[in-house]
């Protein structure tokens, strides 16, 4: 699934450019037990390290430092994201839930992720206007409508066009002022009751939204304005304004988020070679069969190699005694290898 927009796009750039030439180090791995370390060989720029323990993840390094986590027993499965339900940008950068990440961090610390945004503060700003009655994108296009209408009669009747058109108030059967309008026209100026805005919808939202831009530098400045710019409050007309959120997530914690993820995959590929190699360097029926036998021959030709003729020590004999036993000890072993290794085949 592929969304169109990234509005974390220049952090996973960076992101991505500083750690291409990362590898996965596995300093511990014992079960839930995890100590990795993601870094550029030979440099400790731009490292970090993911410790897991039952139920956690501790994230600390030169970046994504200091972040704890818990919810999962295995918490590199609650942030594995299996190809089939990954969502990305068309920029092909993955497409996290944040949100759903965030609630996640221990200490009640969630809230400490988010900063105040400027720019998400005059989106706000903007989608109100846009949604207004009056001032909206509806708006305008209406505005635009009976400006096109009055333009065509002043035209029809060679009278100068004028934002207020004094020359047609006053309405006398199917005529304007003296002049004849057709119906459409009729409909059109009347709909508007002949008074046309001096500033238009697009025009008045220009000059709040150049407003707002002087007034969000802090997120108690926007506030302010919002709450005490008695025009801009009103242009906004229901919209619950101090309602809105004007924060965005901080780099530090989209960083954290990307760290996290490619540790995770780095791992997942480690495992999986792991596996691989398990699988390749595991002996075949055939060989087990084959050692046995080379083995309980051997056996066979050592104690045919004891002269019984021979006094041997009592230290000698408990060093044969005990190489003889783990002798045998290891072919039942191997014995019982290669029946398993049957019941596999079988299975």
């Amino acid at each position: 699934m592929t969304k169109p927009t990234n509005s974390c796009a220049q952090v996973c750039a960076t992101f991505l450019h500083e750690t291409a030439q990362h590898e996965l180090v596995v300093l511990h791995d014992d079960g839930l037990y995890r100590h990795l370390r993601i870094q550029k060989p030979g440099t400790r720029t731009w490292f970090w390290d993911i410790t897991t323990w039952p139920g956690h993840l501790a994230t600390s390094g030169d970046i994504a430092d200091g972040y704890m986590f818990a919810r999962f027993p295995d918490m590199l499965d609650f942030f594995d994201i299996t190809e089939g339900n990954r969502d990305y940008y068309s920029d092909g950068a993955p497409d996290f839930d944040f949100h759903y990440w965030a609630e996640k961090i221990c200490g009640g610390r969630s809230h400490e992720v988010k900063k105040y945004d400027n720019d998400v503060f005059l989106h706000h700003v903007k989608d109100a206007l846009e949604d207004h009655e009056e001032l909206g994108l509806d708006a305008q296009a209406e505005h635009e409508k009976i400006v096109e209408v009055a333009q065509r009669v002043c035209r029809r009747h060679n009278v100068p066009y004028a934002v207020y058109l004094p020359d047609l108030r006053e309405r006398n059967g199917a005529r304007y002022g003296g002049l004849e309008i057709d119906a459409d026209d009729s409909d059109g100026l009347e709909y508007f009751g002949l008074l046309i805005p001096e500033i238009s919808p697009a025009e008045r939202r220009a000059e709040l939204l150049a407003d707002a831009q002087l007034h969000a530098e802090s997120e108690h400045e926007a506030r302010e304005w919002l709450r005490d710019d008695h025009a801009a409050c009103a242009n906004f007309g229901e919209n619950a304004y101090w309602e809105w959120d004007l924060r965005d997530y901080d780099t530090r914690f989209l960083l954290t988020c990307y760290c996290i993820d490619l540790a995770v995959r780095l791992y997942r590929k480690h495992e999986a070679q792991k596996t691989e190699t398990t699988e390749q360097s595991a002996p075949t029926a055939e060989q087990i069969s084959a050692v046995v036998e080379f083995a309980e021959r051997g056996i066979t030709r050592e104690l045919g190699a004891i002269d019984a003729r021979h006094h041997y020590t009592e230290e000698e004999r408990a060093m044969m005694k005990a190489r003889f036993d783990d002798a045998r000890a290891g072919i039942a072993a191997i014995t019982m290898l290669r029946a398993r290794s049957a019941e596999t085949v079988q299975s």
